[in-house]
């Protein structure tokens, strides 16, 4: 259960995610009510712009008019709770989770979304892939806005940044790292970092945790330079991993894509799908 919702299993197929609400019949809980009530309807419009991606967990519409939303299920839980039950999965599939993980930040950046609540246990780990979720806290702006203004007028953007960074460390060293940026609306300090000696993608989890990077549009244009000049020649020097991230990037059609159509995804997901066609 989260914050925002209760998640109830329907089947092995779906959940229903439901606003929380207090029983009781005060002022304070009526306002509660409503509050947790928007923050789902927010979540639902979120979903229903972003519209299906790979690196997104599957949304199947509002349940009813009671705020309540239909997602895909994953039994096998949250990336906070899975890496310390598993032992640590080969190089090429943790290339392939951070790079399925970046594609589906910077697909929420392009559509003109922040998430606000980047950290492991809001990333699940669906049958070897990755989905994120939970946007309930999450901000959707009109599909005219220049999101680069956004990261520059508003402090709490940069949280994005600094999640992601958390998200990319754990997958990376295959060890649960969460720091709350939004505590004091900062990043971390030195001292409050784990050391990124030796892991995939150390660069741009030290300019993520540096606050080198003014957007997650920097980000992604610094991760596709990486992945060219490093990760791919790193691969090539082992054929069996080479191989194996081969078949599984080619298995998810849409990230065979992404480096040359990402942004014009994100415009056209923007324009196709009907905001507020199901939420309240």
């Amino acid at each position: 259960m989260g914050l925002t919702g209760d998640i109830r299993a329907v089947d092995e197929s779906y959940v229903v995610k439901h606003p929380k609400s207090d029983p009781d019949s005060s002022e304070e809980a009526r306002v509660y009510n409503e509050m947790k009530l928007e923050m789902m309807n927010v979540e639902c419009r979120i979903y229903e712009r972003l519209g299906p991606h790979d690196s997104i967990i599957r949304y199947y519409g509002p349940l009813d008019d009671s705020g309540a939303i239909k997602l895909a299920y994953a039994k096998q839980g949250d990336l906070e709770k899975y890496i310390p039950r598993h032992e640590m999965p080969s190089k090429a599939t943790r290339i392939a989770w951070i790079r399925s993980l970046i594609e589906g930040f910077f697909h929420i950046y392009s559509s003109k979304v922040l998430h606000q609540g980047i950290k492991p246990n809001n990333v699940l780990v669906p049958y070897g892939s990755v989905k994120i979720i939970d946007f309930a806290n999450g901000e959707i702006f009109p599909p005219d806005t220049g999101m680069e203004k956004v990261y520059t007028d508003d402090p709490f953007a940069k949280g994005d940044l600094c999640g992601i960074a958390g998200v990319i460390y754990s997958v990376s060293a295959w060890r649960v790292f969460h720091y709350e940026y939004f505590e004091d609306n900062r990043f971390p300090r030195p001292d409050e970092i784990s050391n990124t000696e030796a892991l995939l993608y150390r660069d741009i989890i030290d300019k993520c945790w540096r606050n080198e990077y003014h957007s997650i549009r920097s980000l992604y244009e610094d991760f596709q330079k990486h992945e060219k000049e490093v990760i791919t020649p790193d691969l090539e020097k082992d054929g069996k991993p080479r191989m194996e991230f081969m078949l599984w990037f080619c298995a998810v059609p849409s990230l065979t894509l992404a480096f040359e159509s990402a942004s014009f995804r994100g415009i056209e997901m923007i324009q196709r799908v009907p905001e507020g066609s199901g939420c309240s």
